[in-house]
């Protein structure tokens, strides 16, 4: 293969970009990191290989006639629907599996925890000029069953988490046939198609998955209506992956404790969340902050970036290829 430009639009990822340059002498690496108008138009013109993070522009392949492939830094492509990549034929790759898995997880386990150990009720407690025991229900997350929507590299590490806890955990996989019992370091796995199955043996619910045409409101009244009298939803995916006209109807009912969301529909068009997601003292709402403070995610996606070129530039296979009828 002859000479490659590599345009870098990923600002994230820091300013040093010699683990690029450093994969091969055939690459040849444009900075846009901050370009834009006619400067990123040039750098588009010429670019093979595209290092993309977020926002995602709406116009990229028009712009660029010799692209050949592109790597999202993100784990999920739902930021690239609104994109003309998204219907062209260049390769897509991302980061999944790389992105925060650890911080995450922690989060996850740290909605969980808020419920179980009360911190819901402090918080409403406080917020009512209120300080009293008698409402405090309390349990242990040892004691109590994880049920994860998406086994994939943050659904994975949620469950080691949640294992070494004590906790017993269940999680679905889309490309399953039948259910597994004691593998991959958890309890039971099962076909994505069992999801009732699964909400009903959970004490907290959380969705690791990504969002495809399937998954879309897949969260809907009748998981609600499956779950466990008294279970907390988290949601670490996307807010369209729930149904949140029902999710507001588990909680006015009882039949949930929480929810725990660090994401809402019509979040990644730009809308505010809805009014009774700000409102409601059984949701603990925050702005998609779940993966920050993870150190190890930058780095990890640079490897992965440099790993994928090399492959590239090898004609080999290229990890985390998109298969966008499949949605990820």
């Amino acid at each position: 293969m002859d000479a490659v430009n590599v345009v870098v639009m990923a600002p994230s990822l820091g300013t040093d970009l010699s683990y690029i340059s450093a994969v091969d002498p055939r690459v040849n690496v444009i900075d846009a990191n901050d370009a834009s108008g006619t400067r990123l138009d040039a750098a588009l013109a010429d670019a093979n290989v595209i290092l993309l993070g977020f926002p995602v522009p709406a116009v990229v392949a028009a712009k660029a006639p010799h692209l050949a492939w592109v790597h999202h830094t993100q784990a999920g492509v739902s930021n690239l629907h609104g994109c003309d990549l998204w219907t062209s034929d260049v390769t897509l790759s991302t980061s999944r599996g790389v992105v925060a898995p650890g911080g995450i997880a922690d989060y996850a386990l740290a909605g969980a925890a808020f419920f179980a150990r009360g911190l819901h009720e402090g918080t409403r407690q406080k917020q009512a000029g209120l300080f009293r025991r008698g409402s405090y229900q309390m349990t242990r997350l040892q004691d109590a069953t994880m049920g994860v929507v998406g086994f994939g590299g943050i659904g994975r590490e949620l469950a080691r988490q949640a294992k070494a806890l004590g906790m017993r955990v269940l999680a679905t996989r889309r490309s399953l046939t039948a259910p597994v019992d004691n593998t991959d370091g958890i309890d039971r796995l099962l076909p994505a198609d069992r999801l009732h199955e699964l909400a009903a043996e959970s004490d907290f619910l959380a969705v690791c998955s990504q969002l495809t045409a399937e998954t879309t409101g897949m969260i809907d009244a009748g998981v609600f209506a499956a779950l466990k009298p008294g279970a907390v939803l988290i949601n670490v995916a996307r807010g369209e992956e729930i149904d949140e006209d029902a999710l507001i109807k588990a909680l006015a009912s009882g039949r949930l404790r929480g929810a725990v969301l660090d994401v809402y529909d019509g979040e990644l068009a730009g809308r505010p969340p809805r009014r009774e997601l700000l409102e409601l003292p059984e949701i603990l709402l925050t702005p998609h902050i779940s993966g920050r403070g993870d150190s190890a995610t930058a780095e990890q996606t640079r490897q992965l970036f440099a790993d994928n070129l090399a492959r590239f530039l090898a004609r080999q296979e290229l990890i985390n290829t998109v298969d966008r009828d499949r949605g990820y």
